[in-house]
């Protein structure tokens, strides 16, 4: 029992305290319901919740500290109300907004005024009213079309005015997106002209984004590539037409050609147009220029020409002393660089390959013609040759003739002509024993022609008269020595017009009396083929008798005949000239290996070999070593002749080509069998 007693007295006291605190807890007022923040979007309403229990004071609404009203009284906002009543002990007083604006954004307190009994209070913390409005349409600043330039640093900006929360910004290029910032610089290149950019607005109230649209405008320099129309490798005399194809923003372009870096006036199109190309275009290096509104742009390409061989710096007389050595020389240009082959004179066999050749210890024998033929035929083009001739040195040795006509009253023309080689230094007039001074005389004066193997020199004597016939004296000098001529000039013989009129009649005489003897042969080598229309057998006798003695033909055939078996003929005329037909070039005079063309030497048909060239000779039986005996099917022989008997050599300077006189009784005669 003592226990319990105590046990009692404390559950007394504890339900005592109970109701003590519940009677003073309800009697205090206090929240039963606070509000909560919302969000809400434009022309929507919006309800803030508060429950007072055992309300005692007044109630306000605090709209960013402002009062709003006072319990239920908000007559001074008419989209705001208190909205709620009375249960028992718990009074509703929610704040209710209607048609949101964006100036109802802020913080809400639901305030109960204190009094004697109860102590004011608040929503804590305050309430707040996120109010979200949809942005504005995009735009982008500088418009539609965005000017940008290549290379240089560009700023797009977009801007979405009005949105909350604020619009967020992405971009686009051709609907893939590049960035996401409201300002942005994206990389350019010449692909970007005419990409559409897009700026795209969004926020939590527009879902959906908005777009700006703009197209990029991508401005650059020319970017040019050189062409040629020709796909093969370029080759001289080709037409050829470069072009300079560009892309470039603006498209407006200024064109200039230049040639290793020198402007080509007149070609201000983006064509250009060579209508032969040249060697010397060669590794040339064209450019074209473009220019714009935005730069300067260039393309080039160097010229790789084929072309065919052509020589350079050729020495075709060489001038030698005998026993020394000498290198002859064959340089040419080409592309592709031709082939080089040394041949002796017309000979097929190769000397040499090298660009150069050495002839050592030179004898007579080698002196002459050497050929050197450049090719590439590989490439297409023909081989070409050059004739080098290697000649001795020697004195001069005049060859002109000692007596000269010229007609009293005309310039009386002189000719000193000289073998020389090497050529002449000086050439010397003497008149009367005095040289003849060409500066201070007005009527003597002199023209002179330079060829590889000697010099004509002329003077000339205006207005002669008798004091001017007589001896002139030629004096032609070189290094190695020097040989001179009396030249006789006498007066020529005028015939008067009545010879000239007489020879005229004669001639046209002459001419008739042969027509008239040409028709009556005619007409009696008709009648007397007309005799022999007899027999058959007869016609067979006559004929056989008539083949019995010679024909005025088959004695011609007899002398020919007799010349072969004696091998008589001339070979500097001949054999030249069929030489010549065969091979479809000029007839040249032979001269040991060598040849020469007679109009551009001083050596001539009648003295072609002298003392410059070697006095070679072999025979039409002998076969020339390394030869080819057959040319095109017809058999080749070299050049044939006969060397005088001892006993008729007259002089040193004999021509090796002059027949001997015919031994008679050694001959003997063709006949027809």
């Amino acid at each position: 029992m003592e226990h319990i007693e105590p046990m009692k007295q404390l559950v007394f006291y504890i339900s005592i305290a109970t109701v003590l605190f519940i009677n003073t807890v309800l009697s205090v007022q206090t929240f039963f319901e606070q509000p909560r923040s919302h969000n809400a979007t434009v022309n929507s309403t919006v309800i803030f919740k508060c429950v007072i229990q055992n309300k005692a004071g007044e109630v306000q609404w605090m709209h960013d500290g402002l009062s709003l009203g006072s319990d239920r009284d908000y007559s001074g906002y008419n989209r705001y109300s208190v909205i709620g009543g009375r249960n028992g002990v718990l009074e509703e007083f929610s704040l209710k907004i209607t048609d949101v604006q964006l100036k109802d954004d802020g913080e809400y307190i639901c305030f109960v005024l204190r009094t004697q009994s109860d102590p004011s209070i608040k929503t804590d913390p305050p309430v707040t009213l996120n109010v979200l409005v949809r942005p504005d349409p995009p735009v982008i600043q500088g418009g539609s079309l965005q000017k940008v330039t290549l290379g240089e640093h560009k700023n797009l900006s977009c801007t979405s005015a009005n949105g909350k929360p604020g619009a967020e910004i992405t971009w686009y290029k051709d609907s893939v997106r590049i960035v996401d910032k409201v300002f942005s610089v994206t990389d350019r290149n010449e692909e970007d002209h005419g990409k559409r950019i897009e700026c795209r607005a969004s926020n939590a109230v527009q879902i959906q984004p908005l777009k700006a649209l703009a197209t990029l405008d991508v401005q650059f320099k020319p970017s040019i590539t050189l062409k040629v129309n020709i796909t093969r490798k370029l080759r001289e005399h080709d037409y050829v037409r470069f072009t300079c194809d560009a892309k470039a923003n603006p498209s407006q372009i200024t064109w200039k050609w230049y040639k290793d870096g020198e402007f080509i006036p007149g070609e201000s199109r983006f064509t250009l147009d060579i209508a032969n190309l040249n060697r010397d275009d060669h590794r040339s290096i064209l450019m074209c220029e473009g220019e714009n509104a935005i730069g300067v742009s260039r393309a080039t390409t160097t010229l790789d020409i084929e072309y065919g061989p052509k020589f350079v710096n050729l020495n075709s007389h060489i001038p030698v002393d005998l026993g020394t050595s000498v290198t002859l020389t064959c340089e040419a240009d080409g592309n592709p660089l031709p082939s080089i082959i040394w041949r002796r004179g017309s000979y097929p066999d190769a000397l040499s390959t090298e660009r150069q050749y050495t002839v050592h210890n030179i004898q007579d024998h080698d002196l002459g013609l050497y050929k050197c033929t450049a090719s590439s035929i590989n490439a297409g083009f023909a081989p070409i040759d050059a004739e080098i001739y290697l000649m001795r040195k020697d004195q001069p040795k005049i060859t002109s003739s000692k007596i000269q006509y010229a007609a009293k009253g005309s310039t009386a023309d002189i000719e000193c002509k000289a073998r020389s080689v090497p050529n002449a230094d000086e050439v010397i007039w003497i008149r009367n024993g005095k040289e003849i001074d060409f500066a201070s005389s007005e009527r003597y004066s002199f023209s002179e022609t330079r060829k590889p193997d000697g010099v004509i020199n002329t003077l000339h004597v205006q207005d002669s008269d008798d004091d001017d016939f007589g001896v002139y004296n030629c004096t032609v000098v070189n290094s190695m020595g020097l040989d001179f001529m009396a030249i006789t000039l006498n007066q020529k013989e005028i015939l008067a017009l009545s010879y000239i009129v007489g020879g005229v009649i004669g001639g046209v005489a002459v001419i008739f009396i042969i027509a008239i003897a040409c028709v009556l042969y005619h007409r009696y080598k008709s009648s007397d083929n007309e005799s022999y229309a007899e027999t058959d057998s007869n016609t067979e006798i006559k004929k056989r008798e008539k083949s019995d003695s010679p024909t005025e033909f088959q004695k011609g055939t007899l002398m020919d005949q007799w010349r072969q078996d004696l091998n008589f003929h001339c070979p500097p005329t001949d054999f030249d000239e069929v030489y010549g037909k065969m091979n479809g070039t000029e007839s040249k005079v032979t001269s040991g290996y060598g040849t020469l063309r007679s109009e551009n030497y001083i050596n001539g048909y009648d003295n072609h070999n002298g003392h410059l060239f070697s006095d070679y000779i072999h025979r039409s039986d002998e076969t020339i070593p390394g030869e080819s005996q057959m040319d095109n099917g017809v058999h080749q022989y070299g050049t044939s002749t006969f060397r005088s008997r001892p006993d008729f050599n007259k002089s040193s300077d004999s021509d090796p080509y002059q027949l001997p006189p015919a031994d008679i009784s050694t001959t003997k005669l063709a006949t027809n069998v």
